[in-house]
């Protein structure tokens, strides 16, 4: 089994597995017939659950830079989760079973809004209090606008419960473009799954990586760039960021960490017989 720690330079990444999500393909890429997904089986048999769902991850990613714990993204939540058939999310156990405490980060970033990347900012108690007592809590400023609309959140409770308290509770501060959180490692703007989406950027010692969000959800849309999942808030934006930063990952060699493919999501793009392909770690 691929481990589910790398260093880049200086930098530990570490990939944590909060859940692991059955779709039907027809419900997470309504536009895309599931059968042009079959040429992909071969090499990546994981995206396939026993009954023929897709199968994903709800995974997260710890980095400790310059003495600092950042987290990235806190997946589904505690649950149960009855889209999940009553599943749990075990993003605290596994962070502990990968020696990362709670209270040791300082950080947390979310790439965006959606429910399977906030579900554990909080504690279960009478009062809500921050999951992770010592962070600030960066939430992209664009995806903030958008969520907290008065039309909005009814479409998205999740922001009520899970997003907006911190506010309140005065550890969250909102951000856009490029933002340097240490020496190694920048926040940059890759919109279109949601307008707010963002990467982190990881340069150390002479090697790079990049977290990249949900700017793909299969490994097939390394090649299939155009291939949009029905959760692309602009279909059009998402396609052109997920080419451009794609292109970019493969004539860099920039390893790269995407969250939803196959655990524990580190791989690089490379050529093979004239295709870009996905070749995981």
């Amino acid at each position: 089994m691929a481990s589910s720690k790398i260093t880049v330079g200086n930098v530990e990444i570490v990939a944590l597995l909060d859940a692991v999500m059955d779709f039907p393909f027809e419900a997470f890429f309504p536009s895309i017939p599931a059968q042009a997904f079959d040429p992909y089986k071969e090499a990546y048999g994981a995206c396939w659950a026993p009954d023929g769902r897709f199968r994903t991850n709800a995974q997260c990613y710890a980095l400790r830079s310059e003495g600092r714990t950042i987290l990235i993204d806190t997946g589904v939540g505690p649950g149960p989760h009855d889209f999940l058939g009553g599943a749990r999310g075990q993003l605290l156990p596994d962070m502990k079973s990968k020696g990362i405490k709670a209270e040791e980060v300082e950080t947390v970033l979310f790439t965006h809004l959606h429910p399977d990347h906030v579900g554990w900012n909080l504690s279960d108690g009478d009062a809500p209090k921050p999951t992770f007592p010592k962070a600030r809590y960066l939430v992209p400023e664009a995806d903030w606008d958008l969520f907290t609309k008065p039309e909005m959140l009814g479409q998205a409770p999740h922001v009520k419960a899970a997003v907006m308290p911190l506010r309140d509770l005065g550890v969250m501060d909102l951000v856009s473009g490029e933002r340097a959180l240490t020496g190694d490692v920048t926040i940059v703007p890759t919109p279109g799954h949601t307008p707010g989406h963002m990467s982190v950027l990881v340069v150390s010692a002479g090697e790079r990586a990049m977290i990249t969000g949900d700017i793909a959800h299969h490994p097939a849309q390394v090649q299939e760039t155009e291939w949009n999942s029905g959760f692309d808030g602009d279909p059009e934006r998402a396609q052109q960021t997920r080419r451009r930063l794609l292109e970019r990952l493969e004539q860099e060699g920039t390893l790269a960490a995407i969250c939803h493919f196959p655990a524990p999501g580190f791989g690089r793009l490379v050529r093979l017989e004239g295709k870009r392909t996905w070749q995981a770690l």
